[in-house]
Order: structure tokens, then sequence, then C-alpha cells
């Protein structure tokens, strides 16, 4: 079986499990972690940030940067599919309870017109305050450019707002746009980012931004159940994917390009590749049961809605992967009896 349903599918390497069997540790709670303290100085000299928090979930350091920069009653902009409000169960309006107003931009940031719109009367009384503006990059895949991102953070900063980063799969972005990690988080306020997509380590996430910020992190962490004891264990496996699996994410990207073309060619279905992930576009409604058709050839993968079938390809699946995986999707379509018209499905993307 072929599992391209996540990068987060991924088991440690024996390289990883030693660094984690060896690692030194300490209680976290009482900052006594070398190998927590080396991650989270690591992670905030690559992003370019004063500080970062080692965390245990993307969740858990996308809702702690809402809960230090908004207060209760606020707005935080984000977009209307984005991580941080579409799925984390509504976290932000139940923990930080902000108030979450939503655009809608197929590249993933809004435009200045928006903006300008949103921001009219924001001194009204009857409004509630803007205070958090958030992208993600990459956006299902898709890398936002950062003369974008300056644009958005740029305009916050301007209104008042802190601008915050859901960078999960930023080191996929950074390698994509040939820019230094820093580059790509440069201009937020806080950044997330994760360390177990596709770097490929076991657990955890990491919050970063200046240092007064990040004390208040580690306080909303230990309010949130996140304050952890000797775990450097498997911030160890974080550290060893940090410093190693970053500049392989190209592998990643150039197969799920090869994934794309090949899907496209066999079966003439619509696939689109966006870093390491493919897109594959159905009929209305029947995503799913092509979803369901690829896992019965070998080819485990999700429908992420009713047309949309996406795949992930991560750093445990090579070439010869790919191969299969074509033909599998290959005969899957085939067994029901073909695609659909290419041009047709084309037109909605």
């Amino acid at each position: 079986m072929i599992d391209l349903r996540s990068d987060t599918v991924t088991k440690p390497t024996p390289d990883m499990r030693r660094a984690m069997a060896e690692a030194e540790v300490g209680d976290d709670v009482f900052g006594e972690d070398p190998t927590i303290r080396a991650l989270e100085e690591e992670t905030a000299r690559l992003l370019g940030k004063e500080q970062a928090l080692y965390v245990p979930s993307g969740h858990m350091a996308n809702q702690i940067a809402v809960y230090v920069s908004a207060r209760s009653g606020e707005e935080i902009w984000a977009h209307a599919t984005s991580h941080v409000l579409g799925n984390e169960q509504g976290a932000s309006s139940v923990l930080a309870r902000v108030v979450p107003r939503t655009f809608d931009a197929p590249d993933a940031v809004p435009d200045s017109a928006l903006l300008e719109r949103w921001s009219a009367g924001i001194d009204d009384v009857h409004r509630a305050r803007p205070a958090l503006l958030c992208l993600e990059n990459t956006f299902t895949g898709r890398v936002v450019p950062l003369s974008e991102q300056r644009r958005v953070t740029a305009f916050a900063h301007s209104h008042g707002m802190r601008a915050h980063l859901d960078g999960a799969r930023l080191w996929n972005a950074a390698v994509a746009l040939g820019a230094a990690p820093a580059e790509v988080a440069d201009g937020f306020d806080t950044v997330s980012t994760c360390f177990s997509k596709g770097l490929g380590a076991p657990v955890g996430s990491a919050v970063a931004g200046d240092a007064d910020t990040i004390q208040r992190a580690r306080r909303a962490r230990k309010l949130l159940g996140g304050g952890m004891r000797q775990a450097g264990i498997i911030a160890a496996g974080a550290l060893y994917a940090l410093r190693n699996n970053i500049d392989r994410l190209a592998d990643d990207h150039s197969r799920a390009a090869r994934l794309a073309k090949g899907i496209t060619s066999a079966t003439g279905l619509a696939a689109e590749s966006r870093t390491n992930m493919v897109l594959v576009t159905t009929e209305p409604g029947e995503a799913p049961g092509f979803a369901a058709d690829f896992a019965e050839q070998g080819v485990r993968c999700v429908a992420i809605g009713p047309d949309l079938v996406r795949l992930v390809v991560h750093l445990e699946i090579g070439d010869a992967d790919i191969d299969t995986a074509i033909a599998a999707i290959g005969a899957a379509v085939t067994a029901r009896g073909g695609a659909p018209e290419l041009s047709r499905l084309r037109a909605g993307w």
C-alpha cells in the first residue's frame, strides 16, 4: 500500500530514532530540557525571530498565536478555508473568544480593495476591533509569493493589527521559492511551523515571535495543558528533521510534479501539483468514490472536497512508488469506465 494521505504518516528513520534515544533531557516546564532549548533556538534562528516555543501540535501553535495576539471580542481575519478557522474545531472562538472574519480568494491572499473595505470605520464603536490578520504558506500546497505576504503584513501593521503566518509547511514554501525560511517568515509577528509534516518528525510544532510574545505564549501553552516534562526525547526527532530534511523537500516537489503529469496522462483526469501535493479534480460529488477506488488499487489518499482528491508526497515515497501509484490510479479509473472530458473538468479549476 502506498500511503499518500498526508506527509504526517511517515515514521522516524533509524538515524532519527537513534537521535531520540540518545537525547539529553530535563524538565521543560522548569526550562531544563537542553534538547528542547536547542530546537527552539535553532527554529528561532532559521525563522529570523527572537524566540520560539516547542508545542505538541500545529493546532496548538496556531491557537497560542491567536490567544496572545487578540483579545476576547476582537476580530481575526483569515481565509474561509484556513486551517486556523476551518480545521481546528472553532478553537479561536472557544479559547480566545475572537470574532472571525473570512475572505475567499483563490490565491489565498486578500486583495487590497477588500482590505480597504474591511478597514473602513475601523474605530466605529459598534464594530469589533480588528486585531489579527492570518495567512498560510503553503496554502493547500500553493506557494504564496513573498511580495503578496509583505503587502498584507504592511497593511495589517499600518492599521494597528498583528499578523500571523500559519507556516505548517513553511519549509516547503522556502524550498519552492529558493528563499531562506526567515524570508518567508519576515513581517509576521507570530509564525507557526510543523516538524511532523514534510520534515518527517514524529511529533511537534513551534510558534515563533519576539521575546515578549513567546513569554506570553509559554504561559498560554501551560494553560492549554501543553507543558511537557522530559520531552527532549521527541524534540530530538524534530531537531534531527530540521537539520537533515529541509533540502530534500525538493525531491518531494519533483516527484509530485511527475505524479500529477502521470495521472493526467494515464487517466485523463485533471491533476495539478503544488509543492509536495497533487490535487485531482473529479466530477462534483465523485471525489470520495475516486479516493476509495484508488485505495482499492493500493494508493491511499483523501477526498478534501466533493470534487477534489489530494495526494501528498513525502520522504517515504521514492521514484518507484510514483510509477506504481500512476499505474494503480490508471487501473482504478479504467475500472470506473474512464474519466470525463478533461477540458470540461479543467474549466472548473
